[in-house]
């Protein structure tokens, strides 16, 4: 499986007509296995990577080993995001925590790496996925909506003030 996947990776980096792109953002699965890396070495010059994690030890062991591979790779890692750091309440808006929270911030700063922010669980993200409705789409009061808001603000403001990952600066 891993050539096929290779191959296909690959491939579709390669050999798909993608047109002008501001931005490219391929989600991959966690760890450092075989995809992250064929992505890695497939994109020319990419501008980093965002990690996600959950605030679980076990998620956040996994997600010091990816920055690791990432710098390994020479491949900056821009920032991580907290995923499921509460839960959202689709009816009264309040959240509750799940799990201990803080886990993404602490590892983050451990490692030296930017912290972007912490996304809540709200089902609403699930229901819009699976009618393949953009979630952001009349849904940006929720708290999950903010969250995502900020973070990409963020990444855009450190995007503007490196100008070398603005769009056509390799050109």
């Amino acid at each position: 499986r891993g050539p096929l996947k290779y191959h296909t990776i690959r491939q579709f980096i390669k050999d798909v007509e993608w047109g002008t792109l501001d931005y490219l953002i391929v989600d991959l699965p966690p760890g450092t296995g075989d995809e992250p890396l064929t992505v890695a070495q497939s994109i020319p010059a990419p501008d980093g990577a965002v990690v996600v994690t959950t605030p679980q030890q076990v998620a956040i062991t996994d997600v010091r080993k990816c920055i690791s591979f990432c710098r390994k790779l020479q491949l900056p890692v821009l920032g991580v995001v907290e995923n499921m750091s509460a839960f959202a309440c689709p009816h009264c808006g309040g959240k509750v925590v799940l799990f201990a929270p803080g886990g993404g911030a602490r590892m983050a700063k451990d490692m030296n790496v930017a912290f972007l922010g912490s996304v809540p669980i709200d089902p609403t993200i699930g229901v819009c996925s699976d009618a393949g409705l953009p979630f952001m789409d009349g849904n940006a009061g929720s708290p999950a909506a903010k969250a995502f808001a900020e973070i990409v603000a963020t990444l855009r403001q450190d995007c503007e003030a490196d100008a070398s990952c603005l769009p056509g600066a390799a050109d």
